[in-house]
């Protein structure tokens, strides 16, 4: 019997694939692109700054110049399907839909709407839990609980809902004691995955403003250098000038 035969597809992910969890950490200046993403050419490029993959799904974070950040979530496999549908594999910004947020914009693919690869977009200067909030609340809205499986925390509040109700249904401790261990199970992993995500997510913010910084002071030193070499200009001028003179 294979270990996939005793429980849901999304358990296997849980636990077959928190062992291999993968975290990649870029700079903007690498100009790595994002994973999982295919950009619309009309959009600011996006450059990857964290990414997280494991045996079965990738999440790529991104940022562009002006602070804007992008989570892009994609399926790399599916456990015992040998295919995949490449619109799991990859979210097309050139033919995608755009819903918009209280707090950022939601893509999916066009001819995928629920059952492929998605993204989130929102400015930096939202805080990373009011930004993984929107992120929740949007997905649960337009994308199946099917692919929501590719980023667990999508799944928590969810799950956390579920395994409250299943308790009080509960007249004995015994009565429906293996799911609701298994729904444990699941509700300490996601809890697990978004706290972890969640200070990747608010290092990953950080290095939008050093890099950001970096520039306006690299711009300071250039404008007093060059500030620094008119003043100069300008004392060579009148020395010159005093020299006529005396001449």
């Amino acid at each position: 019997m294979s270990v996939f035969d005793d429980y849901d597809n999304y358990d296997k992910k849980l636990n077959l694939s928190e062992g291999t969890e993968h975290v990649r950490e870029s700079e903007t200046q690498d100009k790595k692109k994002v994973e999982g993403y295919e950009p619309n050419p009309q959009d600011e490029k996006y450059y990857e700054v964290m990414g997280i993959k494991n045996s079965f799904d990738n999440v790529s974070v991104g940022a562009d110049k002006y602070g804007q950040m992008l989570i892009s979530v994609n399926t790399v496999k599916e456990p015992g399907e040998v295919t995949l549908d490449s619109d799991k594999k990859k979210l097309k910004g050139t033919r995608r839909k755009k819903r918009i947020g209280a707090y950022g914009d939601f893509y999916t693919n066009l001819y995928a709407d629920r059952h492929g690869a998605f993204a989130y977009r929102a400015d930096r200067n939202i805080s990373e839990m009011r930004m993984i909030r929107e992120f929740e609340i949007m997905a649960k809205r337009r994308v199946s609980k099917e692919q929501r499986d590719a980023m667990p925390l999508l799944r928590l509040e969810e799950d956390k809902a579920e395994l409250s109700q299943l308790r009080s249904m509960s007249g004995s401790q015994n009565d429906n004691y293996s799911e609701r261990e298994r729904l444990e199970r699941r509700v300490h992993k996601e809890t697990e995955y978004r706290d972890r995500f969640m200070a990747r997510l608010r290092k990953a913010r950080r290095k939008t403003y050093a890099k950001e910084q970096a520039e306006q002071e690299q711009q300071t030193v250039t404008k007093e250098e060059l500030a620094a070499a008119d003043n100069d200009d300008e004392n060579d001028d009148a020395n010159n000038e005093n020299n006529e003179n005396e001449l």
